[in-house]
């Protein structure tokens, strides 16, 4: 199954997350042959779509649905240097490049990068450490390490919108149903075929639907709460504002928004896409994962033990085996490229290698080693 259901679908299937994309006007009708043809019109696509148009080359970017359906605009939308693996070769300056491109294209995005907080169940010294406790265990501010977090709904309209006006041609409800890569590599469109001399391949958890990859696909879970007072934030050690992910287990992750809300999230569920596109908020797993983050949030602190929700939705991610992302060329087709499986790390990842999957197109510059095929 090739997904294209639009952004209201998604929100009756997997809930309404707290921001939303709007998608651009449509674009004029799409050849038949096109230089570069980009596959998925989340981060990682419009980026490519971006970079590309304002080097000189009119990309079709081909997307299945509308506009932050998937991933890209279901994330909770916290900014993170580097890989789920660690900080590997050129990604140690990932926030920084997306706050560039913000600020060039004056995206209002609400992008802020304070740092963001390691935490782990144990208790730190002197200050390090939150007035909570998780599953009966104290919890402790290991480190704080580069990044913030970021409206990925506003994002994506931004870059969408840059992307367009550099003269990239974006293209939604248009689903992709087959690849065979050559030269020129042949598309499958709902009613067409479409000719590329280059395809970007850039659907994240879809990624096994067009490429010969092992993709463990998931859907990631979160809540938002009604809006907390400052006082409350106080109360709770979330004043500062600082986004926060567990290093150890339990998983847990959040993050502030500037109406007041706290988002949470925590929990996965495994499957092909298939399951993962029939898993909707009627399915009692999908309930039962909500009920029990829910719960676990107001236990961390008393003051949050009547704490109202305003918002709780479910997103695709995706992961390799290696928890490293792929982002390289096909080995027997190198005008093919790919890039997805960042495994929650994808928010100024997927921006960044937009702009990699760009160069390899305009200036052959070659892909990191790391993100190799395997």
């Amino acid at each position: 199954m090739i997904w294209r259901n639009g952004a209201n679908s998604m929100e009756r299937k997997w809930g309404k997350p707290p921001w939303r994309a709007k998608t651009p006007a449509a674009t004029p009708s799409l050849a038949n042959e096109v230089e570069v043809a980009i596959i998925g019109g989340g981060l990682t696509g419009l980026s490519t779509a971006y970079h590309l148009a304002r080097a000189g080359i009119r990309p079709a970017l081909l997307e299945a649905a509308a506009l932050g359906g998937g991933a890209s605009g279901r994330t909770g939308g916290i900014v993170l240097e580097g890989t789920a693996r660690a900080v590997v070769e050129g990604t140690g300056q990932t926030a920084e490049f997306m706050r560039e491109l913000v600020e060039r294209e004056k995206i209002a995005c609400d992008l802020r990068l304070p740092g963001c907080w390691e935490i782990e169940h144990r208790r730190g010294a002197g200050e390090s450490w939150l007035p909570w406790e998780d599953g009966g265990q104290p919890i402790g501010i290991a480190r704080t390490v580069p990044g913030g977090a970021v409206d990925p709904g506003a994002l994506m309209a931004g870059l969408a919108d840059a992307a367009s006006r550099a003269g990239a041609a974006l293209y939604f409800d248009c689903p992709v149903e087959h690849l065979t890569p050559g030269a020129p590599s042949r598309l499958r469109l709902r009613d067409r075929a479409v000719r590329a001399h280059w395809v970007v391949v850039a659907v994240n958890a879809w990624s096994a639907a067009f490429l010969p990859i092992q993709v463990h696909s998931a859907l990631t879970y979160a809540c938002a709460t009604a809006p907390l007072d400052q006082a409350l934030l106080a109360e709770v050690g979330l004043a500062a504002g600082i986004p926060f992910y567990t290093v150890d287990q339990p998983y847990l992750w959040g993050r502030y928004v500037r109406d007041g809300r706290m988002i949470f999230g925590a929990g996965l569920s495994f499957g092909t896409p298939d399951e993962l596109e029939n898993l909707t908020l009627a399915n009692r797993e999908f309930q039962a994962i909500l009920a029990r983050l829910k719960h676990r949030v107001r236990n961390l602190h008393p003051a949050l033990a009547q704490v109202q929700f305003s918002a709780q939705w479910a997103g695709p991610i995706a992961f390799l085996e290696r928890m490293t992302p792929l982002l390289c060329a096909l080995p027997d087709t190198p005008t093919v490229l790919a890039a997805g499986g960042y495994a929650g790390h994808g928010v100024a990842l997927s921006v960044w290698a937009g702009a990699q999957l760009a160069a390899a197109i305009t200036e052959r510059r070659p892909l990191p080693a790391w993100g190799a095929l395997s």
